[in-house]
């Protein structure tokens, strides 16, 4: 009995045995498969977050090109319906034979418009450039939506394939001064948008139609391409419509499904540790820009500014460099971007200020006469920085200015407080310029915002003087000029260069071929 008893025992133990080695054989294998299961959720999480960001920004661009189509549009639209208004007004309800002299003398006046008529008793009766006409106000589809009555028309009878825009000023019942605007205008200002990155852009109105990028009118009957994005106007009863190209989408798409798949697979034990290593270089880089300017291894070299007739000097460039003492020369362009995102923008800006206001304070009284000093977006932004050019400002000598140089993506981020700091520092005498003009998305609406004094051409541009692209500089001072500012070429190396921008036009001009940038005591012995 004891025999069985014990075989028996043994017996038990073995299965017992057996089912915990079962056991733990499929622990493994279930937290493996857990694993796998959360890892594979949090993936699909990831994809769909980057799938749904991806749509936020490509709608976020849309937007942000409809918002200054519809901006650039009405600014149209204010010109035309408010430019001698008062005059126009008076002549509604005059006889053709009086009116028509006064009337074709004042649309010379209009800006965009090709005509403008005169309606009396619900008919157009009076043309600024055909006189008397006979054609009913009802055969202009009116948008039925608020302020001012506007409408698209394919062509007029007098100009077949041309499309237009027409906009209704009611002095009266059944009388008032109707606009035409060519179609031409619209549709330049939509091409914008397209340059922006946008596929297509069009301007729809109300019951009339829409305008595309292209010039080509569609009514509002007839099947319309598919537009992702409307963005409508607040002031008149139009709106932009704006797709983005398949190109953008598809990479906006993928740069954010890579951006999900790399938060998957972020998220372990090691995500802490991935963190740290990542931003460890950047806060190195900030910590020893913060150690060089104590232990003084920053200074500042200049590049005169020459004037292109005379090749006189009437000014520098300051430019920052660093020389650390283990590494030796350190370029800007390792450093700078992290600096403008940083905390340390504003000591680094103040140091270069301060440096060159000082160090040319100590020249001859009429060299330079301007001091040019590059400034990060950022800095228009934050606080204290008007106080800052303030007091470096106030220390000039007579006769010397101070000029702050902005890059072209600075326009972009118009805010604000921007506005304020630019109108601000421009009353108490310093001078701005917009750097590196045409080497990112050039607006020339932007120019008419902001009172810049200088514009400086790029070197690429400048590269391309002499080789076939002195029409594209001549064409840049021409709108210069427009906006009542100066030019100034960069990156000059050749004599060549030097000639082809003297015949442009190009008054000041900085580079290699005048003098490479030195520190202050070497201004007085240019290079040859």
């Amino acid at each position: 009995m004891s025999d069985t008893t014990g075989a028996t025992t043994k017996s038990t133990l073995a299965s017992q045995a057996q089912s915990a080695n079962v056991f733990q054989g499929k622990v493994p294998r279930l937290l493996l498969f857990l694993c796998v299961v959360c890892g594979v959720s949090v993936m699909l999480v990831a994809l769909m977050l980057g799938e749904h960001l991806a749509n936020v920004a490509i709608t976020g661009r849309e937007e942000l090109i409809g918002d200054d189509l519809v901006a650039s549009i009405d600014r149209i639209l204010d010109s035309v319906s408010s430019r001698r208004r008062t005059e126009l007004a008076a002549l509604a309800g005059k006889s053709c034979r009086q009116a028509r002299a006064s009337l074709a003398e004042l649309q010379t006046q209009l800006r965009y418009v090709r005509a403008v008529a005169l309606v009396s008793d619900g008919h157009l009766y009076c043309s600024s450039a055909l006189g008397p006409i006979d054609v009913p106000l009802l055969a202009y589809p009116f948008s039925t939506g608020g302020g001012d009555r506007i409408g698209l028309l394919a062509q007029t009878r007098y100009q077949p394939g041309a499309p237009v825009l027409v906009m209704f000023d009611r002095t009266a019942a059944g009388a008032g001064v109707l606009s035409i605007v060519e179609g031409d205008y619209l549709a330049d200002a939509l091409a914008h948008g397209v340059r922006y990155g946008a596929q297509t852009a069009a301007m729809s109105v109300t019951g009339a139609g829409l305008l595309n990028d292209h010039g080509t009118f569609l009514p509002a009957a007839a099947p319309q391409a598919t537009y992702t994005t409307r963005v409508a106007s607040r002031a008149r009863p139009f709106a932009i419509l704006v797709s983005s190209s398949g190109a953008f989408i598809s990479g906006m798409h993928w740069k954010y499904r890579l951006a999900g798949l790399a938060i998957g697979l972020l998220i372990d034990s090691l995500n802490a540790a991935v963190y740290l290593l990542a931003f460890a270089p950047r806060r190195l880089l900030l910590n020893a820009v913060r150690q060089a300017l104590r232990r003084e291894e920053f200074h500042v070299v200049y590049q005169p500014i020459i004037e292109t007739t005379s090749r006189e000097p009437v000014g520098v460039e300051a430019l920052l460099r660093w020389h650390h003492p283990k590494w030796g020369a350190i370029s800007p362009a390792s450093f700078i971007a992290e600096v403008e995102s940083s905390e340390m923008l504003a000591p680094v800006t103040e140091f270069v200020l301060r440096t060159a206001v000082a160090e040319m304070s100590r020249r001859p009284p009429a060299i330079p006469l301007r001091i040019a000093v590059n400034v990060a977006p950022g800095d228009l932004e934050r606080k204290g920085f008007v106080a800052q050019v303030e007091s470096v400002s106030d220390g000039l000598p007579p006769g010397v200015s101070l000029v702050l140089e902005l890059t072209e993506r600075f326009l972009l981020g118009e805010s604000v407080r921007t506005a304020i700091t630019f109108k601000t520092l421009r009353a108490k005498g310093v001078s701005f310029a917009i750097d590196d003009f045409g080497t990112h998305h050039s607006n020339l609406e932007l120019l008419g915002r902001f009172q810049f004094d200088f514009v400086k051409i790029d070197r690429q541009f400048v590269n391309q003087a002499n080789a076939g692209g002195a029409d594209l500089i001549s064409g840049i001072v021409s709108v210069a000029k427009h906006f009542g500012l100066q030019v100034i070429a960069e990156g000059v190396e050749t004599e060549a260069q030097h000639q082809a921008l003297l015949a442009a036009g190009v008054p000041f001009a900085q580079g290699y071929l005048y003098q490479r940038p030195v520190r202050a005591e070497q201004l007085a012995s240019p290079t040859t």
